[in-house]
């Protein structure tokens, strides 16, 4: 099966899921961060920006370095914002068609998977919201931290998700997420602005 037809699968999962269970909450000292390795590439940036509009498909890649210092390497972030993605302002004014605004995504702890977007208070489409897509097949696979992989860790990865936190608030909430352990992928609906991390 290819990688695209597993990605329609998850994406498939993704918008069947059940929403009407509580999200999961916890304080940061009890939530077991996804790593990255020490053997891993530098980022070749650590933030990016660009302009979501209103009536077009629109996105931001962030990549790890290549070979050659400068080079882009491979894939470490996406985030997509739909044609019709954008619900409201930071100040709580609605989109209206042509409209658009800066974007821009931070990468925050380098030794984790752990994001700050701004705007804060932009706010999407639950019914069509944007997307984050990362790739964590840099990270250390030793989920539970022990000095070695083993079944153990394949349970944390079973476990992974994409977490939010509203600083200064040390409270994570599990927001759900659609995985494909076999690339190492990651996926999240995203439908406003904040601090976002890969964890368990």
């Amino acid at each position: 099966m290819s990688k695209k037809t597993l990605c329609v699968i998850a994406l498939a999962a993704f918008a069947c899921s059940d929403p009407s269970g509580p999200p999961t909450t916890v304080p940061t000292g009890q939530l077991h961060f996804v790593l990255q390795d020490v053997t891993a590439p530098a980022l070749l940036n650590d933030s990016a920006s660009f302009y979501a509009k209103v009536g077009e498909d629109r996105r931001v890649e962030m990549f790890y370095q290549g070979m050659n210092p400068g080079d882009t390497g491979e894939a470490f972030l996406r985030f997509e914002v739909h044609a019709a993605s954008l619900l409201k302002h930071p100040d709580g004014s609605a989109f209206v068609p042509g409209d658009s605004i800066l974007i821009t995504v931070k990468a925050g702890d380098p030794s984790k998977f752990d994001f700050t977007f701004s705007p804060t208070g932009l706010q999407f489409n639950p019914a069509d919201p944007a997307r984050l897509h990362i790739e964590y097949n840099h990270s250390n696979h030793d989920f539970n931290e022990d000095g070695h992989e083993d079944s153990a860790d394949s349970v944390a990865e079973n476990k992974l998700s994409v977490w939010r936190n509203e600083p200064p608030d040390t409270l994570w909430t599990n927001i759900g997420s659609v995985k494909i352990e076999e690339f190492d992928e990651i996926e999240a609906a995203i439908l406003s602005f904040s601090h976002y991390a890969v964890a368990w």
